[in-house]
């Protein structure tokens, strides 16, 4: 009920607890409820709650309270033990290789082997054992969901669970096919077991911008964003065959990950289907604010062009080395699972969508001229408005 969900919500934002992600999350949707009951106190608060909220928070609950007792008996302390992918993994269980494995991996797997089987009747334990030997390089905020392992000097595994579907893993093969200077990763194979997909790519020794982005200067910004533009232009000059679906190159459909993942479930040929499915919302009613968004819309009879989209651009996903001590050279970019053939403004409104009314990140000013709010200031600000029907 949506009366009991609010007075929870109340006694979580008044606890005085710190706040954990899905704290977080609760005391943002109680502001929203707040407000919209100060406009309409006769409001139907059924109306304002984030979509799929319960599905949402129990997605957010993989971590799990671990109550430590002393040998006397005592509570000694209650502490939250965070749970790892791997730990979900089962040596036993059938391995279904979804993308051949390369032989870099397939040497990796048979050198840190303990068993003294041959290949593919223990993969599944071969695999095990590189998980578990392997070190962490990233955790997702819920890591039972997500996170990638170092498992050789140049190798990186990416383990998601329950996924079906492989975008990043088929355009990293078709940039390696059609621009293999570009500075992503490589693909080196694809197995799931356990319900948990691992992804194998190259890695190099690197740094997050998002590291070291407050500490450089404007001339060091300024370059990054320069090389930024070389790279992207170079990914939006890629040919797009009329007639083809939009999205994934691979035939994945398209995207929208504003608020909450969105896929499209049939192919999208054209901009038109493409700005309703934009349009579109799982929210009842509305229609009338669609509409005059619409009546707001650019003009498609001259359409803005089909380009290759990352779908993702941020300093968390862009890699750096700082060479010559003050010089800093864009390394990799990382993360394409949102990537694709969209309109030519759409990477623009995605390098935004974490982008808040008080943002004191000075990145958003230096985003390249090919992806700028300011080359697609039209179509970016209706989004902004659009944006607004996801919440």
């Amino acid at each position: 009920m949506v009366t009991e969900a609010v007075l929870i919500l109340g006694l979580l934002h008044s606890s005085g607890l710190k706040k954990s992600t899905f704290a977080k999350f609760n005391a943002h949707t109680l502001r929203k409820l707040q407000a919209a009951v100060s406009q309409d106190p006769e409001i139907d608060l059924t109306t304002q709650m984030p979509i799929d909220y319960t599905g949402r928070l129990i997605r957010m609950q993989t971590s799990k309270e671990v109550l430590e007792i002393s040998s006397n008996g005592s509570q000694r302390s209650t502490k939250l033990k965070e749970e790892e992918i791997r730990e979900s993994l089962n040596p036993s269980d059938t391995v279904h290789i979804l993308f051949p494995l390369s032989r870099e991996v397939l040497r990796l797997v048979e050198d840190i082997s303990k068993t003294a089987e041959p290949l593919p009747n223990c993969l599944s334990q071969r695999l095990f054992e590189v998980m578990q030997a392997s070190e962490v390089l990233w955790k997702a905020p819920f890591p039972l969901h997500k996170m990638v392992f170092k498992c050789a000097a140049d190798i990186v595994v990416k383990a998601v669970r329950d996924i079906d579907d492989y975008t990043e893993y088929t355009t990293l093969q078709y940039l390696e096919q059609h621009i293999p200077d570009c500075p992503a990763p490589r693909p080196l194979g694809c197995v799931q077991m356990s319900g948990i997909s691992l992804v194998f790519l190259t890695h190099k020794p690197s740094t997050s911008l998002g590291e070291v982005w407050q500490v450089l200067d404007s001339d060091q910004k300024a370059s990054v964003r320069d090389q930024l533009e070389t790279i992207l232009t170079k990914l939006r000059s890629l040919p797009y065959v009329d007639g083809r679906p939009l999205g994934g190159v691979a035939g994945e459909g398209c995207k929208d990950a504003r608020r909450h993942l969105r896929r499209s479930d049939k192919p999208i040929k054209t901009l038109g289907e493409f700005e309703d499915f934009m349009f579109s919302s799982s929210r009842p009613g509305g229609l009338v604010f669609v509409e005059l968004l619409r009546q707001l819309s650019p003009c498609l009879s001259s359409p803005p062009n089909i380009v290759f989209t990352h779908g993702d651009l941020r300093p968390d996903n862009i890699t750096v080395e700082i060479v010559d001590r003050n010089r800093c050279v864009v390394t990799g970019i990382l993360d394409w699972e949102y990537s694709g053939f969209y309109p030519d403004y759409y990477e623009a409104v995605r390098c935004t969508n974490c982008l808040s009314s008080c943002e004191d990140n000075d990145w958003f000013l230096f985003l390249p001229d090919c992806n700028s709010s300011k080359r697609y200031t039209h179509w970016w600000l209706l989004d902004q408005v659009r944006e607004t029907r996801s919440m």
